[in-house]
């Protein structure tokens, strides 16, 4: 069976999603839906793609398709994802999913109710680095804090001090650092550890009413994670599994590159003196960032599974709770929240 994919969104990421797509047997991209600035065009005439769609009608109602990626601003998340699904297709969703825990929790139980495949496009736990973390950390014996940092100074915000409000530090479309940024490491936490118990957040805020950066720290039995993010700043220090006497040091906790393990002996002077073992546990990356995502979605469709164990829609709620929760002790606060 081929399967028809279409997708809402024409920017950089939904390039991406075009590109593997074609590369793929037994998928084809049939409909691309983007407003009328050109995008859509440019990326079906680019792409060989048959059909460009004006309105989410249009894609709604394209037969053809099986399944739509859903790459718009979090806030139209919601409207779109409900509708695909209302139309029996099965849909990815860009991260975050959702502006809040309670629009995961609507659009999940749209999904049950139609037999559909929700899945939200979060690449790390189907990276292959992350994978060597994941089994590494029983090499941990025991965790007492784990750092995980994604900073990146946004490409929009020298707009913004220019005195432009890009959406990517405007509230009214889930701009911020939390969700945008603290979103991987909450995420990665919840795929590693699970639900933890308790959650506290600084942050610093922008006039917009968004935040620019900030820290996130969720805590577990015997250990914390400490979640740093920022759009306005770059600390240049890497993620890392810290135990007692070892830990797992990695460069970034979206998709790394490298992955070491470093292990400690007893110290018996002064621990600056011992030098570390340290094992390289980096696994080769054969695939573009979003390509694994995009082969577990499919795969999902062949196989007429509905949620994906490695990222289940569980998880994807447990981390919009505790965004929900960041946001709230930060100040930040969007339309959505009632």
């Amino acid at each position: 069976m081929t399967i028809g994919i279409g997708m809402i969104g024409a920017g950089p990421i939904g390039r991406l999603f075009a590109q593997r797509i074609a590369q793929l047997e037994g998928v084809d991209l049939r409909a691309v839906c983007s407003g009328g600035d050109g995008d859509a065009d440019k990326l079906a005439a680019d792409l060989a793609i048959p059909a460009v769609h004006r309105s989410l009608d249009g894609l709604v109602r394209d037969g053809s398709l099986d399944a739509v990626y859903v790459v718009t601003p979090p806030s139209s998340h919601l409207e779109h994802v409900s509708a695909l699904l209302g139309a029996g297709k099965h849909v990815l969703v860009e991260k975050p999913m959702a502006m809040n825990a309670g629009e995961v929790e609507t659009m999940s139980a749209a999904a049950e109710g139609t037999n559909r495949i929700l899945m939200e496009a979060f690449i790390a736990p189907f990276e292959p680095n992350i994978a060597a973390v994941r089994d590494a950390i029983g090499r941990i014996p025991q965790l007492r804090r784990v750092v995980l940092v994604k900073d990146q100074y946004s490409s929009r915000f020298d707009a913004y001090k220019d005195g432009q409000n890009p959406n990517a530090f405007d509230p009214a479309f889930g701009g911020g650092s939390i969700v945008d940024l603290g979103f991987y490491g909450v995420s990665l936490a919840v795929h590693l550890f699970g639900e933890p118990r308790s959650i506290s957040a600084t942050g610093t805020m922008l006039d917009s009413g968004a935040d620019g950066q900030g820290l996130i720290v969720l805590e577990y039995d015997g250990f914390e994670v400490d979640c740093l993010h920022s759009k306005i700043g770059t600390a240049g220090i890497p993620s890392q599994i810290g135990g007692e006497r070892a830990a797992i040091v990695f460069d970034d906790c979206m998709a790394p590159r490298q992955v070491q393990l470093l292990e400690f002996g007893v110290p018996r002077q002064h621990p600056s003196a011992l030098p570390g073992v340290k094992e390289d546990l980096t696994r080769p990356r054969v695939a573009g960032h979003l390509d694994f995502v995009i082969d577990e979605f499919i795969r999902l469709i062949r196989d007429g599974s509905r949620q994906s164990s490695l990222h289940p829609l569980a998880n994807t709620f447990i981390a919009h709770t505790l965004l929900d929760e960041a946001r709230r002790q930060v100040g930040v606060r969007f339309p959505t929240d009632g």
